[in-house]
Protein backbone atom coordinates (compact mmCIF):
# COMPACT_ATOMS: atom_id res chain seq x y z
CA UNK A 1 0.00 0.00 0.00
CA UNK A 2 2.87 2.17 0.85
CA UNK A 3 4.70 1.96 -2.63
CA UNK A 4 1.28 2.55 -4.33
CA UNK A 5 1.11 5.71 -2.28
CA UNK A 6 4.50 6.88 -3.18
CA UNK A 7 4.38 6.23 -6.56
CA UNK A 8 0.92 8.15 -7.44
CA UNK A 9 2.60 10.93 -5.17
CA UNK A 10 5.59 10.72 -7.70
CA UNK A 11 3.75 10.70 -10.63
CA UNK A 12 1.65 13.85 -9.05
CA UNK A 13 4.63 15.25 -8.90
CA UNK A 14 6.15 14.82 -12.39
CA UNK A 15 2.81 15.66 -13.76
CA UNK A 16 2.88 19.44 -11.75
CA UNK A 17 6.80 19.89 -12.69
CA UNK A 18 6.02 19.02 -16.51
CA UNK A 19 2.84 21.00 -16.87
CA UNK A 20 4.58 23.85 -15.16
CA UNK A 21 7.63 24.08 -16.91
CA UNK A 22 5.85 26.03 -19.73
CA UNK A 23 5.05 28.77 -17.56
CA UNK A 24 7.62 31.11 -18.76
CA UNK A 25 6.72 30.70 -22.08
CA UNK A 26 4.63 33.69 -23.97
CA UNK A 27 0.96 32.97 -24.34
CA UNK A 28 -1.25 33.36 -27.60
CA UNK A 29 -1.41 37.61 -27.79
CA UNK A 30 1.51 38.72 -25.35
CA UNK A 31 3.95 40.88 -26.61
CA UNK A 32 7.15 38.52 -28.28
CA UNK A 33 9.82 38.66 -25.60
CA UNK A 34 13.19 40.30 -25.69
CA UNK A 35 16.24 39.51 -24.38
CA UNK A 36 16.88 40.97 -21.01
CA UNK A 37 19.69 44.11 -21.10
CA UNK A 38 23.02 44.14 -19.87
CA UNK A 39 23.90 45.95 -16.82
CA UNK A 40 25.61 48.81 -18.75
CA UNK A 41 23.09 51.33 -20.98
CA UNK A 42 24.10 51.33 -24.20
CA UNK A 43 25.24 54.85 -25.84
CA UNK A 44 22.58 53.91 -28.61
CA UNK A 45 20.09 52.09 -28.82
CA UNK A 46 20.63 48.62 -30.96
CA UNK A 47 18.64 47.77 -33.79
CA UNK A 48 17.61 44.15 -32.84
CA UNK A 49 19.20 41.44 -30.16
CA UNK A 50 21.89 40.16 -31.37
CA UNK A 51 22.81 37.58 -33.46
CA UNK A 52 18.62 37.73 -34.78
CA UNK A 53 19.45 38.68 -38.89
CA UNK A 54 16.39 41.28 -38.72
CA UNK A 55 16.15 44.51 -39.64
CA UNK A 56 13.68 46.94 -38.04
CA UNK A 57 12.07 49.44 -40.81
CA UNK A 58 13.39 52.38 -40.90
CA UNK A 59 9.66 54.06 -40.58
CA UNK A 60 9.48 52.13 -36.92
CA UNK A 61 12.62 53.50 -35.99
CA UNK A 62 11.86 56.53 -36.98
CA UNK A 63 8.16 56.13 -34.99
CA UNK A 64 9.89 54.82 -31.61
CA UNK A 65 12.10 58.16 -31.76
CA UNK A 66 9.59 60.37 -32.25
CA UNK A 67 7.46 59.22 -29.36
CA UNK A 68 10.51 59.32 -27.07
CA UNK A 69 11.78 62.68 -27.80
CA UNK A 70 8.69 63.75 -27.52
CA UNK A 71 6.96 62.13 -24.33
CA UNK A 72 10.16 62.95 -22.52
CA UNK A 73 9.91 66.68 -23.24
CA UNK A 74 6.42 67.02 -22.48
CA UNK A 75 4.78 67.65 -25.77
CA UNK A 76 1.61 66.31 -25.50
CA UNK A 77 0.19 66.85 -28.69
CA UNK A 78 3.15 65.21 -30.18
CA UNK A 79 2.81 62.41 -28.33
CA UNK A 80 -0.66 62.04 -29.34
CA UNK A 81 -0.08 62.26 -32.96
CA UNK A 82 2.07 59.03 -32.85
CA UNK A 83 -0.84 57.51 -32.28
CA UNK A 84 -3.79 56.46 -34.54
CA UNK A 85 -7.18 57.62 -33.65
CA UNK A 86 -8.49 54.59 -32.81
CA UNK A 87 -5.41 52.59 -31.63
CA UNK A 88 -5.62 50.53 -28.36
CA UNK A 89 -2.65 50.58 -25.88
CA UNK A 90 -2.00 47.31 -23.05
CA UNK A 91 -0.28 48.74 -20.39
CA UNK A 92 0.74 46.00 -18.12
CA UNK A 93 -3.43 44.69 -18.28
CA UNK A 94 -4.73 47.91 -18.36
CA UNK A 95 -6.49 48.41 -21.55
CA UNK A 96 -6.98 52.18 -23.35
CA UNK A 97 -9.01 52.12 -26.46
CA UNK A 98 -8.78 55.69 -29.05
CA UNK A 99 -5.94 57.92 -29.13
CA UNK A 100 -8.20 59.99 -26.08
CA UNK A 101 -7.68 57.51 -23.84
CA UNK A 102 -4.68 56.25 -24.06
CA UNK A 103 -3.47 60.20 -23.69
CA UNK A 104 -6.50 61.18 -21.24
CA UNK A 105 -6.24 58.13 -18.58
CA UNK A 106 -2.52 57.02 -19.40
CA UNK A 107 0.11 59.17 -21.23
CA UNK A 108 -0.73 62.49 -19.78
CA UNK A 109 -1.09 61.76 -15.95
CA UNK A 110 1.13 59.07 -15.37
CA UNK A 111 3.82 60.05 -17.71
CA UNK A 112 3.99 63.61 -18.53
CA UNK A 113 2.76 65.63 -16.00
CA UNK A 114 4.43 63.29 -13.56
CA UNK A 115 7.65 63.96 -14.96
CA UNK A 116 8.76 60.54 -16.26
CA UNK A 117 11.12 60.38 -18.73
CA UNK A 118 11.96 57.50 -21.01
CA UNK A 119 15.36 55.95 -22.03
CA UNK A 120 15.58 54.04 -25.06
CA UNK A 121 17.13 50.86 -24.40
CA UNK A 122 16.72 48.87 -27.66
CA UNK A 123 14.06 48.46 -31.00
CA UNK A 124 13.11 45.53 -32.36
CA UNK A 125 11.28 44.00 -35.33
CA UNK A 126 8.23 42.04 -33.62
CA UNK A 127 5.81 39.77 -34.65
CA UNK A 128 3.73 40.32 -37.82
CA UNK A 129 5.60 43.80 -38.49
CA UNK A 130 5.49 44.62 -34.96
CA UNK A 131 8.23 46.57 -33.26
CA UNK A 132 9.28 46.37 -30.20
CA UNK A 133 11.00 49.06 -27.95
CA UNK A 134 12.72 47.97 -24.34
CA UNK A 135 13.41 50.99 -21.98
CA UNK A 136 14.30 51.93 -18.81
CA UNK A 137 11.57 54.56 -17.45
CA UNK A 138 12.57 57.01 -14.33
CA UNK A 139 9.36 58.22 -12.89
CA UNK A 140 10.27 61.09 -11.57
CA UNK A 141 9.98 60.61 -8.09
CA UNK A 142 12.46 58.02 -7.83
CA UNK A 143 11.44 54.87 -9.13
CA UNK A 144 12.52 53.20 -11.60
CA UNK A 145 10.83 50.86 -13.90
CA UNK A 146 11.96 48.37 -17.25
CA UNK A 147 9.60 47.10 -19.97
CA UNK A 148 8.79 47.29 -23.52
CA UNK A 149 6.09 48.34 -25.69
CA UNK A 150 5.21 46.08 -28.31
CA UNK A 151 3.31 47.93 -31.18
CA UNK A 152 1.58 47.16 -34.27
CA UNK A 153 2.38 50.26 -36.95
CA UNK A 154 -0.07 51.29 -39.85
CA UNK A 155 -0.09 54.58 -41.62
CA UNK A 156 2.89 55.83 -39.82
CA UNK A 157 1.34 55.38 -36.39
CA UNK A 158 1.13 53.05 -33.53
CA UNK A 159 -2.19 51.13 -33.92
CA UNK A 160 -1.99 48.02 -31.27
CA UNK A 161 0.73 48.55 -28.42
CA UNK A 162 1.49 46.11 -25.44
CA UNK A 163 3.31 46.99 -22.69
CA UNK A 164 4.78 44.95 -20.27
CA UNK A 165 7.61 44.76 -17.46
CA UNK A 166 10.90 43.01 -18.20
Amino acid sequence: MISRSLAALLCALVTVTACSAGQGAPRLGEPSALPSSSASTPSSPSSSPPGSGAAVPAGHRELVGRFVEAINRGETRRVADVFAEDATFDSVGRIYRGRAEIMGRFLEPEVIRAGGRYSLLRVAPGGAGRVVAEFDYDTGHGGKEHFTYDCAVSGGRFTDCVGRYV
